[in-house]
């Protein structure tokens, strides 16, 4: 059946799926070995790549302190005209039940997994999105059985609505309580269908999103809005928050205008992490943002770190993620954020001080040397290796002491990293994949360069096992990872060496 009409037939309903192909067993991986220097994306990629076997991959591929346990393409009729594996965002795991956010354009849905055996790891259930959106992100209340997808409008999906209707991007709330079977509970429209990175806790939905108030185009100028979930079937908003300029009728600050360069900066809710009351907000050039949600319905901001200007914020903007530091009371001390930029030299990593929200303070960045510091002096330009060689998304895994971080680095694959030295982190592991190389995008979109290369996108660890899950954004599917670098025995803890 063609996938158009499979597509239609199934739209806004939950797909049950039968067992992929999965790869051949093989013997026991070594893992720890050490990794030559990082590659560029003109390295040679296998024709085969959407095919490889797991003793295929594993010799593809290369690793530092990463054992390869499984790997899986997720093939199938879910899949996009012309693509040979799914993509995958956000990876969420909990009790061997993996929860796979589909990246554009191999894949416009959720795959819900049984990867307890990480190499044969079997697809359960295909929830496809609203027709012409994307899975921007999900999270999992795993208490209550209950996966969030948020949706956001995207032109790539080959199921669009009717003319003369309207696209529904939000936060899409399913019953997972038999992951084969996901049921439908209810669902939260925001106004211009605009939906990216958000958070969860047992009752409210802390995400970026567009509003009625919103000024066009509604995707690079989202704010904060927190839903309330508690009756899944009928969740209602709770509160706004956004910066003074970012609604209709509203002029910027001076800083939040232009780049250096002079292009305009992007001031966009980007995506969302909780720590107790706090949220902890990455807002493109606006910075990091630090909000009081101790009452959701009324969120007030704490701080902000805003280097744009003096630095440029790229074609996306900059600040992308904001991770805390694992602690274990009172409020964090120490903060990762990294940027999404895809110009040289391309996105980074910064480690700051959040001790006091009002004044942030950085103690060191994170770089790849053969990426960010080849400097020309004579055009008096940086020169970077071809593709796409930003930072995506920092993760601290449960084990680390806080001090160990999990870095998807999209060309250059899944960094490790000791930050117990706040002011000097140090490389300690990674896992950098075959190159899943797909057809060029056809057009001018900053992640067009992605086809020519890997697209490592995000990390999750399994609290309960451990075990890494990467996945990758070109079809590249999921791989799973054991950890067998140092554990890091102390906090990061600023002003101390």
């Amino acid at each position: 059946m063609h996938l158009r009409r499979l597509l239609v037939l199934f739209a806004g309903s939950v797909i049950a799926c039968g067992t992929p192909t999965a790869p051949a067993a093989s013997p026991a991986p070594t893992g720890g070995q050490a990794a030559s220097a990082a590659p560029s994306a003109s390295a040679a990629a296998s024709p085969n790549a959407f095919t490889l076997t797991l003793d295929q991959l594993k010799a593809q591929s290369q690793s530092m302190n990463f054992e390869i346990l499984g790997h899986s393409y997720f093939p199938g009729p879910h899949l996009a005209s012309g693509s040979f594996g799914a993509g995958f965002n956000t990876p969420r795991v909990y009790k061997g039940i993996a929860y796979l956010a589909g990246y554009p354009p191999t894949l416009f849905g959720v795959i819900i997994a049984d990867v307890k055996d990480p190499a044969n790891m079997k697809q359960l259930a295909f929830i496809p999105n609203n027709p012409g959106t994307r899975t921007a992100y999900l999270r999992l209340n795993a208490q209550k059985n209950i996966l969030v997808i948020g949706y956001d409008a995207n032109a790539a999906n080959p199921i669009q609505v009717p003319a003369g209707q309207s696209v529904k991007g939000g936060w899409v709330f399913y019953d997972v309580k038999d992951p084969a079977n996901p049921v439908k509970l209810g669902e939260f429209v925001n106004p211009g269908a605009a939906t990216h990175g958000f958070e969860i806790d047992d009752r409210y939905v802390y995400g970026c999103a567009s509003t009625t108030q919103t000024k066009k185009p509604v995707g690079t100028a989202q704010s904060l809005s927190v839903v309330d979930y508690s009756d899944p079937k009928n969740p209602t908003l709770a509160s706004i928050f956004h910066i003074t300029g970012q609604f209709e009728g509203e002029t910027y600050a001076s800083d939040d205008v232009k780049n250096p360069d002079g292009t305009p900066q992007i001031i966009q809710c980007h995506e969302v992490n909780k720590d107790g009351t706090r949220l902890w907000v990455a807002w493109r050039d606006a910075g990091i943002l630090s909000l009081d949600a101790s009452d959701p319905k009324n969120v007030k901001q704490l701080g902000r770190y805003d280097y744009v200007p003096p630095y440029n914020g790229g074609s996306l903007g900059a600040a992308h993620t904001a991770a805390v530091s694992p602690h274990a009371s009172g409020n964090a001390s120490i903060l990762l954020t990294n940027d999404e930029i895809f110009a040289c030299p391309a996105g980074l990593d910064r480690v700051i001080d959040v001790t006091d929200p009002t004044h942030m303070t950085v103690l060191s960045t994170i770089r790849i040397p053969e990426v960010d510091d080849k400097y020309d002096a004579a055009s008096g330009k940086f020169v970077c290796p071809p593709g796409q060689q930003s930072a995506h998304q920092p993760y601290f895994p449960p084990y680390g002491n806080g001090s160990l971080v999990f870095q998807a680095w999209y060309g250059q694959g899944m960094r490790a990293w000791d930050i117990s030295n706040p002011y000097q982190p140090k490389e300690v592991g990674r896992f950098i994949s075959p190159q899943y190389l797909r057809a060029p995008t056809p057009n001018t979109s900053p992640y067009a360069d992605s086809a020519l290369d890997r697209h490592t996108r995000e990390v999750f660890v399994d609290p309960d096992t451990n075990l890494v899950y990467v996945t990758d954004g070109n079809g590249g599917g999921l791989t799973v990872l054991k950890y067998t670098g140092p554990i890091p025995e102390r906090a990061p803890i600023p002003g101390v060496r």
